[in-house]
C-alpha cells in the first residue's frame, strides 16, 4: 500500500504537468496578414480575376454565354477560398502585420512596422473590414454556385473596391 501512495502522486503529478503543458499549447497563434493575403487571399482573388476578365461582357459585367460549368465551379472555389480567409482575419483575436521572417520589404514599400501600426490603431476596424469581405466573397460563392449571373457580375466587379477598403486604411495608408 505504501507504493501505491507515491505512484499516485507522482501519476497526478504527471497528469498535472501534462495537462498544463496542453493548456500553454492551445495558446492562439497570432494571424500573421501578411502571410495570409500571400498565401490565401492573392491565390483566391486571381481565380476571381481570372473568371471576370475570361467572361467579360462588353459592359464590365459577366456573360452568361461564356460562363462554363467549369468557370462557375471555378468562381465558387475561388470565392469560397476568400470567405475562408476574412473570416480568420475577422476573428483573430491577435493579429500581426507578418511574422518574424516576412518583416521585409522593398525601399517603395510600406514597412511591416508601419502596417502593424495601423492595424494596432484600429484592430477593431480591421476585424469589421474582414468581416465585410468574408461577407461579400461568401456571396460571391452562393451566387456561383446558384449560377446567378447577375447577382455574381456586381459581386466581381465590387469585389477590388471592397479590397481597396481595406489596403487604404491598414495597408498603405501614409
Amino acid at each position: 500500500m505504501r507504493v501505491s501512495k507515491p505512484l499516485t502522486i507522482a501519476t497526478l503529478s504527471v497528469l498535472a504537468a501534462a495537462c498544463a503543458t496542453t493548456g500553454a499549447s492551445q495558446d492562439v497563434e497570432p494571424l500573421f496578414v501578411r502571410h495570409t493575403m500571400q498565401a490565401e487571399v492573392n491565390p483566391a482573388i486571381v481565380g476571381v480575376w481570372d473568371v471576370g476578365n475570361n467572361a467579360m461582357n462588353d459592359t464590365g459585367g459577366l456573360d452568361a454565354a461564356l460562363m462554363t460549368p467549369e468557370l462557375w465551379d471555378a468562381l465558387a472555389a475561388s470565392a469560397g477560398d476568400l470567405a475562408i480567409a476574412g473570416e480568420k482575419m475577422a476573428n483573430a483575436t491577435e493579429i500581426r502585420a507578418a511574422a518574424p521572417g516576412n518583416m521585409a520589404t522593398e525601399e517603395y514599400e510600406v514597412s511591416m512596422e508601419a502596417v502593424q501600426g495601423f492595424i494596432d490603431a484600429d484592430p477593431d476596424g480591421f476585424r469589421r473590414e474582414a468581416t465585410e469581405f468574408a461577407t461579400m466573397a461568401r456571396a460571391l460563392e452562393t451566387a456561383a454556385k446558384a449560377r446567378d449571373i447577375d447577382t455574381a457580375g456586381e459581386l466581381v466587379a465590387n469585389m477590388d473596391s471592397e479590397c481597396a477598403v481595406c489596403h487604404a486604411t491598414y495597408w498603405y495608408a501614409e
